[in-house]
């Protein structure tokens, strides 16, 4: 019922369908059975990083699920959301492109108004 209710809820804010298998796999591993084992993964990864992705926390307790929250990386990983290990420098590389594209308007603002 979760796993219904989780997938039709945000499932419909999703246009693209590759988005909506994503949203679909990742509420499949994470509400299922297999999620009660230790070393179950949430989210593989197989890229580049090597982590491995990320596995249940072996504790259970409300500390021991803290201190597994508290050592999550800061960022997640590109791959964790299923996109490719080099989005985020796609992402920066097209950020410093527009970054440059607006200084260049800048630049050419000042010079405009020395002219005058």
């Amino acid at each position: 019922m979760l796993r219904h209710l989780i997938t039709a809820m945000y499932g419909g804010k999703i246009d693209h369908e590759a988005d909506y298998a994503l949203l679909r796999d990742l509420v499949n591993g994470v509400f299922c059975p297999e999620a009660y084992d230790v070393g179950h993964f949430l989210v593989r990864d197989d890229g580049e990083s090597g982590g491995g992705g990320l596995v249940v926390p072996q504790g259970t307790t409300a500390d021991e699920f803290g201190a597994w929250v508290a050592g999550l990386p800061e960022r997640e990983p590109p791959v964790w959301l299923g996109l490719p290990q080099d989005a985020e420098k796609m992402l920066l590389g097209g950020r410093g492109g527009e970054m440059l594209e607006k200084v260049r308007r800048v630049l050419d603002l000042l010079r405009e108004g020395e002219g005058e």
